[in-house]
């Protein structure tokens, strides 16, 4: 009975540590961006023909690639709310 109770406790153990690494991993591999953002400077890659934003949060400084349609619609100095994925911006709410 008591061999039951460690096995028992040992295999949880061991698949709630399986199931912490592989949640962390997951989350190391997407870079998820949200939060209140500055954006400084746009920026046009010319030979590769995308744009760019260098968007600041106190000291942090990002750089993400912007649609063609954001990129027109923004204005330097702006401030919003930043939503991006894997290098990407989504969406830059502001309010206007």
């Amino acid at each position: 009975m008591g061999y039951l109770v460690v096995t028992l406790t040992v295999g949880l153990l061991l698949l709630f540590i399986y199931k912490k690494i592989q949640r962390f991993l997951l989350k190391a591999n997407k870079q998820i961006i949200r939060g209140y953002y500055l954006l400084v400077t746009k920026k046009k890659a010319e030979d590769l023909g995308k744009f760019y934003g260098i968007f600041q949060q106190g000291e942090k400084e990002i750089i993400l690639e912007l649609d063609f349609s954001l990129y027109l619609r923004l204005q330097v100095p702006q401030r919003g709310y930043l939503h991006a994925e894997e290098g990407k911006v989504l969406s830059f709410k502001t309010k206007e």
